[in-house]
């Protein structure tokens, strides 16, 4: 669909936001769209990395309201939706400028890695509304802090892209005609990467969340032992050795 953009370059897979007279704001196709391109780059050999951006004044402003008039049916959870439980196991990255509220919060911490221009502004005004943020209600206290998180859960207020970085919501603050390209730099430097190694320590680090250190350890022992028996650790290894760059397939 044309509100939600799909291309692969250099091992990258984008996915763009497009709906910018609206702020991006996601309806029901765009979510499922989104879920559909993120299953279409896991799957695919060649895809290294994930970029989700959005085009405009926004990252996305979240769920479109109007599609909750007259809502009244009950939906299954199911996980294919990136606020629902969909996983992948290839690193993504959100490159966020302007509005990211919302759904769009959500969508962000669906992510692995999270970088902002300075336009950038970020929450939680479900409560405004009277309804809840859910998944980002899940993720947020483990990311940056029960204090920060249920500041912004409960007071539905707006953070700039610095308050942001302070909190550590994201990592990294750019101009804004640097935030595509740092993003581009961010996914070229992990897809020049062991692909095994990577899929395999996103794994460690989303089981290793809620594990307890003995069982993450096993887990870790575990994913080790197929990561040195690899080709990836031979080319790695044998490229240390020789003094030259890996060149993995």
């Amino acid at each position: 669909m044309d509100e939600v953009t799909y291309e692969i370059s250099e091992r990258v897979a984008s996915i763009g936001l497009n709906r910018p007279e609206k702020l991006n704001a996601m309806t029901d196709a765009m979510y499922a769209a989104i879920g559909a391109a993120v299953r279409e780059a896991e799957g695919d050999p060649e895809v290294r990395c994930i970029v989700i951006s959005g085009s405009g004044r926004a990252f996305t402003s979240g769920h479109d309201l109007g599609e909750f008039a007259g809502r009244s049916e009950w939906r299954p959870w199911r996980p294919e939706r990136f606020d629902n439980g969909l996983e992948c196991a290839k690193p993504v990255i959100a490159a966020v400028q302007g509005y990211c509220l919302a759904g769009g919060l959500e969508l962000a911490l669906f992510c692995d890695i999270r970088i902002a221009d300075e336009t950038a502004q970020f929450g939680c005004p479900e409560v405004r509304w009277g309804i809840l943020h859910g998944y980002g209600a899940l993720r947020l206290p483990g990311l940056i802090g029960g204090s920060d998180a249920m500041r912004l859960l409960l007071t539905g207020e707006f953070i700039n892209a610095a308050e942001a970085l302070r909190i550590g919501l994201v990592s990294e603050v750019v101009a804004p005609e640097r935030l595509a390209s740092r993003a581009r730099e961010l996914a070229a430097a992990i897809a020049a990467n062991g692909p095994a190694a990577i899929r395999m320590t996103k794994e460690l680090a989303q089981r290793g969340r809620d594990a307890s250190l003995a069982d993450g350890l096993r887990i870790y022992q575990e994913y080790s032992r197929i990561a040195f028996g690899s080709e990836d650790a031979r080319e790695g290894l044998t490229a240390f050795a020789e003094r030259r760059d890996p060149q993995y397939e």
